[in-house]
Formats: structure tokens, C-alpha cells, sequence
């Protein structure tokens, strides 16, 4: 899949596990996709990093320490309003997209993902849609199922009429 945007986006990376972020580096790299000009193992790091210029695009974990995805991605944004951030992390739970969402991230794709899904969030975003991976939806849908079903259960016996 080739993308559509002509500039190749900066990026910077921000995750806790430096085999990750070589990998992604290096997918990113090999795939033509960007150039990765910065990475942070968390939050704290990443701030620190936007004095440089900023980056067209940050790919953005949420379990780090000192600071996570979420309390990075708000000050990152308070101070970077138009920065395009796209959530990379292995927490499927509609919690985390939705508050990731409320922040104002571009896109929230999961670690379990492929390269097209990668190519494919990346050249939505830099072209100013927005890309939510397609098992997000599914995952809310059957937590929300399972919880039904498990309402149901626990709901009492109708009483049988008397007459």
C-alpha cells in the first residue's frame, strides 16, 4: 500500500521498551513512511523533546513511567494544539481510546497491529482524517455483550401469575 501525502512526516517515537521503539524505528525507516526524528521511553522525555521543533506526526504509548500517554498526550497538546498524535499501545479497553479520544489524539491503533494498519493510520492522519483501528469497535461490542449477558443471568424470576 503506497500512501497518499507527498512530505514524508517526522516522527517521534514515545514508548517505555527500546526493542519497540527500534522496530518501529526501523519499520518506519525500510517502509518509507517518515523520519523518525526523536524518541522518548516516557511522557516526561517526550515534553522535553518538543522544544525542538515540533514533529508532524508522535506515535504515543500509554502505560509509561513517570509520565504516561495520557498526561503527555494533554500537555503535549496544550502546548502543540495541531500536533497529530496516533496512540500505539496494547490496551484495547474502550476506557483508554475514549479518554485518549476526549485528549484529541488523530488515531489509536494496537500493538497487535500489522504494517498496513501502521501505513494505513499514518497517511490518514497526515491527510487530515483521523484512524481508529477496526478492533476497537469490536472489542467495546462484545465487552457490552458479555455484560448483558451476565445482567441477564442475575435478573430475577418473573413471579408466575396467579390467575
Amino acid at each position: 500500500m503506497k500512501t497518499s501525502f507527498f512530505k514524508k512526516p517526522t516522527i517521534i517515537l514515545v514508548d517505555d521498551h527500546l526493542i519497540f521503539r527500534q522496530g518501529l524505528k526501523s519499520l518506519i525507516t525500510v517502509e518509507n513512511l517518515g523520519k523518525v526524528i526523536g524518541e522518548a521511553s516516557d511522557g516526561k522525555e517526550f515534553i522535553d523533546l518538543l522544544a525542538l521543533p515540533a514533529p508532524d506526526l508522535v506515535l504515543m504509548d500509554i502505560d509509561m513511567p513517570h509520565m504516561n500517554g495520557m498526561e503527555a498526550t494533554q500537555k503535549a497538546l496544550e502546548l502543540f494544539p495541531n500536533l497529530k498524535i496516533i496512540v500505539f499501545s496494547m490496551f484495547g479497553d474502550d476506557e483508554y481510546y475514549k479518554k485518549m479520544i476526549e485528549l484529541g489524539v488523530k488515531g489509536y491503533i494496537l500493538k497487535s497491529t500489522g504494517i498496513n494498519e501502521v501505513e494505513q493510520a499514518i497517511a490518514d492522519v497526515m491527510n487530515g482524517k483521523t484512524y481508529f483501528s477496526n478492533v476497537l469497535p469490536k472489542i467495546t461490542v462484545s465487552k457490552l455483550n458479555s455484560k448483558k449477558t451476565e445482567e441477564i443471568k442475575e435478573e430475577p424470576k418473573a413471579p408466575i401469575p396467579w390467575w
